[in-house]
């Protein structure tokens, strides 16, 4: 969980998955209410995961008298491809019937970053937001409440795209991408030290944004890092492997300090590729099962692979059971996942 205030607005960013993150979201709107000087009791949810729990916590607050605003852009298109489809597809119903025209989910074809589905300073007196803890959630809460500058809507499409695409933004953007990609792996050991880097670096961001030479000097550190993680990355590569026809793999478990992005970019360089696989020992399934697989398709692939439709038909997305899965691009799975069925569907794309 990450909360602060941003332009005087309380800021969540959660993801909503659990019964835990339900209290996280009712406690947080509660003490911001009980503490405010607003002139309205609205709360925005933006970029927030389409998901039962979601759904409960809206419907607890409205309950409670508050409006509640909902916008993302996490539709499913077209047919359903899995169970995690149509679960978004329920929820999705859910939230429309609850909320009415407080409810606009849209797709990211329509709409890449979620910064476009609110205009600048449209929520500057909400009472608060709770959004999604990625760079999408903040550029878009950040709009919501009146921080803009000319180009973040791009910025902000490009951070929520493919891993090689996030640091080819404006110089601004590059810094949060940049500084994104060196924050410290989940430890299970010390599992708040992720989350508190992550907080430091989107306030940062966010001040640099506003203009402050401080936190733009601080924002630097985080680039000399960065590119010492490029340079790590160029050296994994040419050690991936093909483990099915356009698959390659490889494997960082011995190797944990890289940049995700540029790993990605060369791996998608190999002849044929298709889907890229980073086996790895951190992130929250790795944390649960020891190894944690990280599948991408590449993108001129994106529409005619949904990597979910090689899971079973009622696989859900649940670290404890080694699937992480919310979009049809990306999938993160654990050993016994990916040598039961991802593997052997693999072969058969």
């Amino acid at each position: 969980m990450i909360c602060f205030p941003i332009k005087g607005v309380p800021t969540l960013f959660i993801k909503g998955f659990t019964a835990d993150d339900v209290q996280t979201i009712l406690e947080f709107v509660r003490r911001a209410d009980s503490n405010s000087k607003a002139r309205t009791r609205n709360v925005l949810f933006i970029d927030t995961p389409i998901t039962a729990p979601t759904v409960e916590a809206v419907h607890k607050l409205k309950a409670e008298g508050f409006r509640v605003i909902f916008r993302d852009h996490h539709a499913v298109e077209g047919e359903p491809a899995s169970d995690r489809d149509r679960q978004v597809i329920n929820a999705t119903e859910k939230l429309r019937q609850h909320l009415g025209d407080d409810c606009f989910i849209t797709t990211r074809g329509l709409h890449p970053a979620c910064s476009t589905l609110v205009t600048v300073g449209e929520f500057k007196d909400a009472l608060a937001i709770v959004a999604d803890p990625d760079a999408d959630g903040l550029t878009a809460a950040m709009k919501a409440v009146g921080i803009f500058y000319e180009g973040m809507d791009e910025d902000a499409a490009k951070l929520d795209g493919q891993p090689s695409l996030q640091v080819t933004g404006t110089p601004l953007s590059q810094l949060l991408a940049k500084g994104v990609a060196t924050l410290p792996t989940y430890d299970p050991q010390r599992p708040d030290e992720r989350e508190r880097a992550q907080e430091r670096l989107f306030a940062q961001w966010v001040s640099a944004v506003e203009g402050d030479q401080r936190a733009l000097d601080a924002l630097q550190v985080g680039v000399t890092t960065y590119d010492a993680a490029v340079l790590a990355s160029h050296e994994i590569a040419p050690g991936a492997r093909e483990v099915a026809p356009g698959v390659v793999l490889a494997d960082v478990t011995e190797t944990p300090f890289f940049d995700v992005g540029t790993l990605l970019a060369l791996l998608e360089k190999r002849p044929g590729c298709r889907v890229t696989v980073i086996r790895k020992g951190n992130g929250p399934i790795a944390a649960l099962h020891g190894v944690q697989y990280s599948l991408a398709v590449a993108k001129d692939f994106q529409v005619e692979i949904k990597l979910p439709s090689l899971l079973p038909a009622h696989a859900r997305s649940d670290p404890k059971g080694g699937i992480i899965s919310n979009l049809s691009f990306l999938l993160h799975v654990s050993e016994d996942v990916w040598i039961e069925h991802i593997l052997p569907g693999l072969h058969k794309i």
